[in-house]
């Protein structure tokens, strides 16, 4: 049997001109005490809008001093300050050789886990300095790909056809 993996898609927003440094993950009912298979981070050259809220992503270069802290349900920091470019794995090719600008987005590694279960609440986003725009409100936009404990496997498949 196949592992159904769920994806959620979650959003941290930065208030217009906070000073903070820190941002909690949002408390996401969905991926309470799940096993996580993948995390994809977008920023506003890939996603330049979330869905959730509409509200503008972050910019690539406030994405370059950005890092993220995973914690689990035991209290443990088992991926701490990575780099959140790290799991900004799609690839927008924005330039050929005679100058146009193709709409070609690749992924290229996708960043997979092992099942760990992420206490999404005690993880957190750092910056190196203050980040937020003076006028309006932006977000950090995540996918994540998780398993939940009450359906961990296909009861169909693409076999199955009658």
């Amino acid at each position: 049997m196949k592992r159904v993996v769920k994806h959620e898609l979650i959003e941290v927003i930065i208030p217009a001109g906070s000073t903070a440094t820190r941002f909690q993950l949002p408390d996401a009912q969905n991926l309470r005490n799940v096993q996580t298979w993948g995390i994809q981070y977008y920023y506003a050259d890939i996603v330049p809008n979330s869905i959730i809220s509409g509200l503008e992503t972050i910019s690539k270069a406030n994405s370059l001093i950005s890092f993220l802290t995973l914690e689990n349900y035991a209290g443990r920091q088992f991926d701490k300050q990575s780099p959140i470019l790290k799991y900004q794995t799609i690839e927008n090719n924005l330039s050929t050789f005679d100058g146009t600008y193709p709409n070609s987005i690749q992924e290229k590694d996708f960043k997979n886990f092992v099942g760990q279960k992420i206490n999404f609440p005690k993880s957190y986003i750092d910056v190196v300095f203050p980040i937020a725009d003076p006028t309006k409100n932006k977000v950090f936009l995540l996918s994540v790909y998780y398993t939940d404990q009450n359906e961990s496997y296909s009861q169909t498949s693409f076999n199955d056809k009658h």
